[in-house]
């Protein structure tokens, strides 16, 4: 589908939010004559005016008269801050006039040109980008994306990170690199997932669920595009109000079409083209697309050709994209059917029109992406890489010489006091923790069985718990669910989940059970290893102190390691 879906930040925190409701708000603060603004407006803080503008948004009167005020009071005080988000709050007003809200976004950036701040001036660069590319004026939109992202990347701002590369991502869909925008998509996710952060930012999550959807379905996987769709509907209906409800509509209503769904088809198009007409980021176009394509399916020709006739009527050179051009095709076919030969030459005329000028101007976006984005991220990653190995390396040298001179201070004044005080308190205190663990590992466990998984992720996770299993990290004595889950590249929830439904067991018992089988294997064919004491298996294979060994040993074999040695040799 066309790609004007971006995120942009200023949607996630001033609109849509539930609030009072307008007339009582009108009558609490400006009177029954809502054209007048009381003077005590201008005694209020900036937030009572933010809190204002959310709570009345749908009234264009009073959200001029707050966004005037606002400015005003913010100019006043000098603060460059609270006048860019002045500025903002006239984007927001005028953000389906792009070309006044453009003016908006640079006024933004100007007057926070050189202040460090955590959103500006990445904000502006990021609103202006996506008016940029609402307009259909890629380059530009790429160019100011990566300024944002510059200075997000300085303020560590998660969630202008996270917009950037989706927005980007949407740029490469444009392109049709769909397998790179799937790609990026998906570390959103993991992203937003794995920190927790899915209450946060949950306009992205929505909206990173829904081009997961999205590319699922030009990728021709309908089956995990559908599952991330009602996953998404699900989500965006769970909110106070359904955010991209009718882009996942939509989209639900094509993966209908694909699986041959029709009649749910129909239904879906229908009711995102309603939901659209009341919003400025449905994407009208595509559902008119699909709505013909179904219709043709159900042998309403006439009706269907109809929207391709407003897709035609809609299209020009500057809103031109290829989901599009199929409208084109079809109606050129269904004019020859006719032997309307005038109108068959005019929409072939003007496809080729259409395509040349794509042509040129995707072949721009595609050189600018390739060298602008993709090659400076892969600089950034290898500089970082090698980084991240002379840290460790020096880090490591440090922390021997700081270790090994405390470690010789403190055994020359303390062998004996601490080895005894050790003794007598070790094994009580591993109970303890080992008590704690488990009655943690059982809590996740247990939260974790509402976790819903994508298949595809399911099978990632177990395919590198075999890799684990075949490197034997399992017999490092300090192994924890954190641990496994970083090297494993997931969270411990879903690292949970999976062993507690695959392996039928908890992490303790799982990693028990291959320390021991790996430990009765190793008594069977190494006879060095059989010739060690119980206390150097135990270490050998992972476990620190013999007794949750033998213990371990016991419940596995029904014997103690000893006794299954003597009846390995008899």
């Amino acid at each position: 589908m066309k790609d004007i879906y971006c995120i942009i930040l200023l949607f996630i925190s001033l609109l849509f939010i539930s609030g009072k409701g307008t007339g009582n708000i009108l009558k609490e603060e400006f009177g029954e004559n809502r054209y007048s603004v009381s003077d005590s407006l201008a005694h209020k803080t900036f937030d009572e005016l933010r809190s204002l503008f959310i709570k009345n948004y749908k009234d264009s009167v009073i959200t001029k008269k707050l966004s005037n005020i606002y400015l005003d009071k913010a100019k006043k005080t000098k603060d460059s801050i609270e006048t860019a988000n002045g500025y903002r709050m006239f984007f927001e007003i005028n953000v389906n006039t792009p070309e006044v809200a453009l003016l908006y976004a640079d006024s933004m950036i100007d007057i926070t040109r050189g202040v460090k701040n955590e959103y500006y001036p990445a904000r502006g660069y990021l609103l202006k980008g996506y008016i940029l590319q609402r307009l259909e004026r890629y380059n530009e939109a790429l160019e100011s994306y990566l300024f944002s992202k510059k200075h997000a990347e300085i303020n560590k701002n998660m969630g202008h990170i996270i917009a950037i590369s989706h927005n980007i991502a949407t740029l490469k869909t444009t392109l049709g690199k769909d397998h790179e925008a799937l790609n990026t998509y998906k570390k959103n996710l993991d992203l937003l997932v794995t920190q927790d952060t899915i209450d946060e930012f949950r306009s992205e999550y929505i909206a990173t669920l829904y081009k997961l959807s999205d590319s699922y379905n030009r990728l021709q996987k309908y089956d995990t595009a559908h599952y991330y769709l009602k996953k998404g509907i699900a989500t965006t209906l769970s909110g106070n109000r359904p955010q991209y409800y009718s882009n996942l509509l939509s989209s639900y209503g094509i993966n209908s079409y694909y699986r041959k769904e029709y009649t749910i088809a129909l239904d879906s198009l229908n009711k995102s083209l309603t939901l659209s007409k009341e919003s400025p980021y449905g994407d009208i176009l595509v559902t008119y697309l699909y709505l013909g394509k179904t219709l043709l399916q159900l042998k309403q020709e006439e009706e269907a050709i109809g929207y391709f006739k407003k897709i035609d009527s809609a299209v020009q050179v500057s809103n031109y994209a290829l989901e599009t051009r199929e409208a084109f095709i079809l109606l050129i076919d269904y004019y020859k059917k006719k032997d309307d030969k005038i109108n068959q030459l005019k929409i072939m005329e003007k496809l080729i029109k259409l395509d040349s000028s794509f042509t040129a101007k995707s072949k721009k976006l595609h050189i600018d992406i390739v060298k602008k984005y993709d090659n400076i991220q892969l600089i950034k990653d290898k500089e970082a890489l090698i980084t991240t190995i002379k840290n460790h390396s020096k880090g490591t040298i440090y922390q021997l010489w700081v270790f090994s001179g405390l470690a010789i201070v403190c055994i020359s004044l303390g062998y004996f006091y601490f080895y005894k005080k050790r003794k007598k308190n070790y094994e009580k205190v591993y109970q303890e923790k080992l008590l704690n663990a488990q009655n943690i590992n059982q809590k996740k466990a247990k939260s974790a069985k509402d976790i819903e998984l994508a298949p595809e992720l399911r099978l990632e996770i177990l395919k590198k718990l075999e890799k684990f299993e075949q490197d034997l990290f399992f017999i490092k004595n300090d192994v924890t669910m954190a641990t496994v889950a970083k090297k494993l590249k997931t969270n411990s929830t879903y690292l949970s989940k999976i062993i507690n439904i695959d392996k039928q067991k908890n992490f303790a018992n799982y990693i028990n059970d291959l320390r021991i089988e790996y430990c009765m294997k190793q008594i069977r064919n190494n006879k060095k290893f059989k010739q060690y004491s119980v206390t150097s298996m135990a270490n050998e294979v992972g476990f620190n102190n013999i007794q949750s060994f033998v213990k371990a040993f016991y419940k596995k074999n029904g014997c103690n390691p000893a006794e299954y040695i003597k009846n390995i040799d008899n």
